[in-house]
């Protein structure tokens, strides 16, 4: 039986003008993380971005790369497809955010597994309490991995603005983590 993973792989690996098969390998873990990001728990962010490419795959024809990078193109889907799913569950609190990549994960004592998995709750409940527009950059920049040039992009900010932003929101996460320790 084939995954949705192997699917959608197979779809972006057909052709046309973008090397889709690379976008996806690119972009899937970025965009897994934006919605992470974002404090929603790990399945559902999975099936947000399986329909995130879903959605690009289907309507490819539509992409203008002079209009802006697919990398853009692709997290604009992501935000309509994560504000849609928050609409019709506005009674639904997300409950994981951050990604655990292997290559950052190294064999932990059951402490430190248990310290690290209070620190997660912790900071994703902070996270809940930031407004609309910081959680958005903080995912962006933490989540997706996005520089601050091309978060401005994304969001119409300026650069400046963005690293102002983003700076007073990370000063503030630490200084409430450190407060509830």
């Amino acid at each position: 039986m084939i995954t949705q993973v192997e699917w959608l792989k197979r779809l972006f690996g057909q052709g046309s003008s973008v090397n889709w098969d690379e976008v996806f390998t690119i972009e899937f873990p970025r965009i897994l993380n934006y919605f992470r990001f974002h404090g929603v728990e790990d399945a559902i962010s999975e099936d947000l971005t399986a329909s995130t490419f879903e959605k690009a795959w289907s309507s490819r024809q539509l992409y203008r790369s002079e209009k802006s990078t697919v990398s853009t193109w692709l997290y604009t889907i992501a935000h309509h497809t994560m504000i849609d799913h928050f609409r019709a569950r506005t009674n639904e609190l997300p409950l994981d955010i951050l990604e655990d990549r292997p290559e950052r994960l190294t064999l932990l004592s059951p402490e430190e597994a248990a310290q690290r998995s209070d620190e997660k709750e912790r900071l994703r409940r902070f996270l809940l309490l930031l407004s609309e527009r910081e959680r958005e950059l903080v995912a962006l920049k933490y989540g997706a991995e996005m520089t601050n040039r091309a978060i401005a992009k994304q969001t119409g900010l300026s650069e400046t603005n963005v690293g102002t932003i983003l700076y007073r929101v990370v000063t503030t996460l630490r200084g409430q983590m450190e407060e509830e320790k």
